[in-house]
């Protein structure tokens, strides 16, 4: 009777470890199956924000390429009134002092309209790197023809010592639009 205790008792022993063996081994498979779910949804999800930042980053293109396609032959007043009311608050922004801002329609190349802009503006060389980001962060296509910095002439000596350096800045810049062909 004794032997059939002890044969029982190691058969009980053999079926632990047995079951055991097994559900390690079914954990571990599960949890490799698990860690390669996890690689491919990592992947997954660096996908998508890449996907997300390129398509944030053409939609702002899209919006550039619809603003600068037209069937007009040249800028309406409403464009250019709307373009110097746009350089105006980037300016009052930065607390630019614009001292003069003109427009002059411009013969281009067959297929694109130009509106050249010619400013005259007082500001410091933060101001002024403010102002040109600005300029360029709008949804047009825009070409910077000349910038000349120079020192602004000063009349009140006390301006001169407390506060920065104030330079005399002319900008020329184009805006262009395409024509769409009909």
């Amino acid at each position: 009777m004794r032997e059939r205790y002890y044969i029982l008792i190691l058969l009980i022993i053999l079926s632990s470890v047995i079951f055991l063996m097994i559900g390690s081994n079914s954990l571990h498979s599960n949890l490799r199956k698990i860690e390669q779910y996890d690689k491919k949804i990592k992947t997954a999800q660096e996908k998508l924000n890449s996907s997300k930042i390129l398509e944030e980053q053409l939609s702002q293109f899209a919006l550039i390429i619809d603003n600068s396609l037209t069937k007009d032959s040249a800028f309406s007043f409403d464009e250019i009134n709307q373009f110097k009311t746009r350089i105006g608050e980037i300016a009052n922004q930065s607390a630019i002092s614009i001292n003069r801002l003109s427009d002059s329609n411009k013969f281009s190349q067959p297929g694109l309209i130009e509106c050249t802009y010619n400013m005259e503006l007082e500001a410091n060389y933060v101001q002024v790197g403010q102002f040109i980001s600005a300029i360029e962060s709008m949804d047009n296509l825009i070409k910077i023809h000349a910038l000349d910095i120079s020192p602004a002439q000063t009349t009140n000596k006390q301006e001169v010592s407390t506060g920065p350096n104030r330079y005399k800045v002319t900008i020329e810049l184009s805006v262009f639009k395409v024509k769409k062909e009909v």
